[in-house]
This record gives structure tokens, sequence and C-alpha cells, in this order.
């Protein structure tokens, strides 16, 4: 069939078909929250995605905007293995930008593009069980850690709601210890716990970086050896090591973008081949292929 033969709500049934009553887990990096354009860019294309039948929660991160602050007051920053470290002092300021001023920005950007959800200032009561990370072998300050992710009351919300955020502080089990927790954490953690459809992280660079150039697929059987290999490391190498989490405890498709690139999210999603890096099982690899090739038909 030539091209463009096929019209435009045959495309559209077909997307809502493949994709309706799923539910993406969607990262996104502080520099993407902190851009105005950007964040923009997001929500439109969340707000797209909720209209073809899709949930979505939304974990955001500001390690960006957390270390300017963190200079401007001369606060130390500290970091382990692509890790931050977590002071009183560090914590006092993310309950001000991360808790406060980005939680406004995404309610803002979500007025101006008519996107209907909802917006938290933490992970909510209920959702997981995090405990205050031990001080031992490293003392990462006020840091949790996720113990287990209820699905239910999760589930639940998203009966009221296609649209959820929440950032990346969540409250201890006592209910008196405000913990930051890597948002890539969050959001594996959650996709792992609600059994997501796709995992998707949106950063400032495109995908993953092998030998130079961005990988169009890894599997989750690579990720050791890029690792030990030292072609990834730091914040990236957190990164993957999350993704094989989730891959080995049933996640099947993961998307590694640039979320500063216009319409990011949805061209990822809607076009057979996108700029990022997908990330799946060796096993997968056959049948992701054979979709791409159904995709490119449909398009025409």
């Amino acid at each position: 069939m030539k091209k463009n033969t096929i019209p435009k709500f045959l495309i559209n049934a077909f997307y809502e078909s493949k994709f309706s009553d799923n539910l993406f887990i969607v990262k996104a990096g502080g520099k993407i929250v902190e851009d105005d354009t950007a964040l923009d860019s997001l929500i439109r294309d969340i707000r797209d995605l909720t209209l073809h039948g899709i949930k979505i929660i939304l974990v955001y991160g500001g390690g960006h905007a957390l270390d300017e602050a963190a200079a401007a007051r001369g606060v130390p920053v500290e970091k382990r293995d692509g890790r931050r470290v977590t002071s009183a002092a560090s914590m006092g300021i993310m309950k001000e930008i991360v808790g406060g001023a980005l939680s406004l920005r995404l309610y803002q950007s979500m007025a101006r593009n008519n996107l209907e959800g909802l917006t938290f200032n933490a992970v909510p009561p209920g959702w997981m069980n995090v405990e205050l990370r031990p001080k031992a072998p490293v003392d990462f300050g006020f840091v949790g850690d996720i113990h287990a992710v209820h699905a239910r009351p999760i589930r639940r919300l998203l009966k009221t709601a296609d649209f959820i955020a929440v950032p990346c502080l969540a409250w201890a089990q006592d209910a008196q210890t405000l913990c930051n927790i890597n948002a890539d954490t969050i959001a594996t953690e959650l996709a792992i716990g609600t059994q997501a459809d796709k995992l998707i992280f949106l950063s400032d660079v495109d995908g993953v970086h092998i030998g130079g150039q961005t990988a169009f697929i890894i599997t989750a059987e690579e990720i050791p050896a890029h690792i030990q290999s030292g072609a990834v490391t730091g914040g990236m190498k957190v990164k993957l090591e999350n993704c094989k989490r989730a891959m080995e405890a049933g996640v099947r498709r993961i998307h590694l973008i640039n979320g500063l690139r216009e319409d990011a999210l949805r061209k990822e999603i809607y076009e057979p081949v996108g700029p990022g890096t997908m990330l799946m099982q060796e096993s997968e690899r056959a049948s992701y292929m054979t979709e791409i090739e159904t995709q490119k038909l449909i398009e025409g």
C-alpha cells in the first residue's frame, strides 16, 4: 500500500487497540522538569497518550536544580557511585525544590496543557514500604530503601485518574522521616510492583552510548558486560542496573530517551524506530523486530 493512503482514524484505532488499558511508568530527569519547553512537550505527549486509553505514572527528580541550590547556599554535594548522599541540609533543600517548586511547576504545565490528573509532593502513603538506609557500610544520610510496593492502592487511584505524578521523596514507615529515593529506583520498583507494560526513562541524552554511538537495542543479558567493560558508569550504570532488575522481574519493555527533544515520548511510542535505546530480554528481540515491521506497514 502506498504511503499516506491509510486513514488517520485507522492508525489511531491501531494504537488504541495496542495500548488501551496499558500502564506506563515514566521517569523524567530534573533538567526536563526545570525546562518549560521540554516539560510542556512531555505533558502534551502524556495527555495524548491518556486519550488513547493509557494510564501513566510520572516520577521526577530534581538533580540539576538541587545542585544549583546547594551551590548557592554553600551546601556540599556528595555522590557515591552515581547516588546522592542526602544530609540534613540537603534534605531541607529537597523539600523546598522537589516537594515545592518543581511540584508547582508540573502543576502549572498540566493547567497550561489541559491535562487532568493528580500531582503529589511526595509518594502517597500506602504505595510503598520505605525504610531509612542503614548507615553502614556507607552513610547516605536521609536516603530511603524500598522494601515493597503495594499495587492495590495504586491501581485503585488509577481508576479515578489517568495520570499521577510523584517526586523522588517518600516517608519512611515511621511516618517521621522524609527520605530521598533515587527517582530511577522509584520508577523501577513501581513498574515491577504494578507489572507495568512499559518503563520509560527520560533524560538529557539519547539513550545509552556504547562505543560513541547510541545503542538501538540492549538486552538484559548484555548489561553486565557493558558495566564491567566501563562502557557505562555513574548515573547510567545505576539506570542500567535498575533496568536489568525490572526486566528480570517481568517488565518487558524499557525505553531510554532524550526528553529534551520535542515530542520525545510520543515519537518513541508511536513511531516504528525512535532515537533512543530499547531494553528487553534477548528472547523478546525477534518479536520486537516483527512489531517494528508491522508498524511500518500500518503507517504505509
